[in-house]
C-alpha cells in the first residue's frame, strides 16, 4: 500500500493542490497508522497467549505419557512376577 502511495506521489509531485489537499486529511493518516498500531499489539498478545496455551498442553501430555508408561511398566512388572 504504501509503494503504491509513494508511486503516486511521485508521478504528481509538480501538482500542489493534491500536496495541499492530502494535507487536509492527515487526521486519517494517523487515524490509520494508530489502528495498525492496535492491530499489530493485538495480534503480539493472540500469539503470546497462544504460545503459552500450547505450553501448558504439550507439559498435560507429557505428564499423562508418563502416567501412562509408568502404568504399562506397573503392569508389566505385575504379570512377570510368579504368583504363589
Amino acid at each position: 500500500m504504501t509503494l503504491f502511495f509513494t508511486v503516486f506521489m511521485e508521478t504528481k509531485k509538480n501538482d500542489l493542490s493534491l500536496l495541499y489537499s492530502l494535507f487536509g486529511k492527515i487526521s486519517l493518516f494517523k487515524y490509520g497508522a494508530f489502528f495498525g498500531l492496535a492491530l499489530f499489539a493485538v495480534e503480539a498478545v493472540w500469539t503470546w497467549r497462544d504460545a503459552k496455551n500450547a505450553e501448558k498442553e504439550k507439559e498435560a501430555m507429557r505428564h499423562e505419557n508418563n502416567v501412562l508408561k509408568a502404568k504399562a511398566y506397573d503392569l508389566s512388572n505385575g504379570s512377570s512376577t510368579p504368583s504363589k
